[in-house]
């Protein structure tokens, strides 16, 4: 497995609608999403399908490039913007909805939600309310978990298997409770490209934003080779700190 991971939000026509100022860096142009989009279907790589996903670590001898899609909050701009131009180009990303705020101004409701998912996408977890769950009680963080996935399989009526993490908080309690819920794939906001010797419950992902212009595939695909290498060298001195004392 050589697998990246990207990770949209938002979407727009030049004005972003419906998004706060503060996540603007997170909304996508149109012209640059159908960029990127025909960028990933001309590469050669292989585009995921979602369905696939859990079967990827044990392609061991598949070192080919992998891509994958996914689209945090579910936003209104992703019916009203992005599935024309996914489907264009046959992409089938993940979706990650936010159940709370399924139905609120600016975003989707479930006949929209519905729609995506007979198109192919997955739908998928984002938790309740977005909160940080390091911060929360254990009920609370059962809520979260347990709740989202069972409202999203009350009303799209297909298994939920994915947890996105809100703002990518995460620690060793928040892992074990989405396990406990019924997680398989956890998705986080750790960068790099994903191997077959990771594991799918920390599954690391690309936020892409608001650039001047496209980056080259080869460019995230170079990146996250290094920040791994970087991590992995920094894991190393860590390790002799801690045994050898020497700091």
């Amino acid at each position: 497995m050589n697998l990246l991971v990207l990770t949209y939000h938002y979407f727009d026509r030049d004005e972003p609608a419906g998004i706060k100022p503060e996540d603007f860096a997170f909304s996508i142009p149109a012209g640059q999403f159908a960029a990127h989009c025909g960028q990933m279907s001309s590469s050669g790589y292989r585009i995921i399908n979602p369905e696939t996903l859990p079967d990827l670590p044990q392609e061991t001898t598949d070192d080919s490039r992998q891509v994958l899609v996914t689209i945090d909050d579910g936003h209104i701009s992703v019916a009203e913007i992005a599935v024309e131009i996914l489907l264009e180009h046959r992409i089938t990303p993940i979706v990650s909805v936010i159940t709370d705020r399924v139905g609120q101004p600016h975003y989707m409701g479930w006949g929209r939600l519905r729609d995506l998912a007979m198109a192919g996408f997955s739908m998928q977890s984002h938790t309740k309310s977005h909160r940080n769950l390091t911060r929360l009680t254990p009920d609370e963080l059962a809520s979260e978990l347990r709740d989202s996935k069972k409202i999203i399989e009350d009303n799209i009526g297909l298994p939920v298997t994915m947890l996105t993490i809100p703002m990518g908080r995460i620690d060793k309690a928040v892992m074990a409770a989405a396990r406990e819920a019924g997680y398989a794939i956890i998705m986080t906001s750790f960068t790099g490209i994903n191997r077959s010797t990771d594991d799918l419950a920390s599954l690391r992902r690309f936020q892409v934003k608001r650039p001047q212009e496209t980056l080259p595939l080869d460019d995230y695909f170079r990146s996250g080779s290094m920040i791994r290498l970087v991590g992995a060298a920094k894991d190393i001195v860590r390790r002799v700190r801690d045994e050898k004392h020497l700091w």
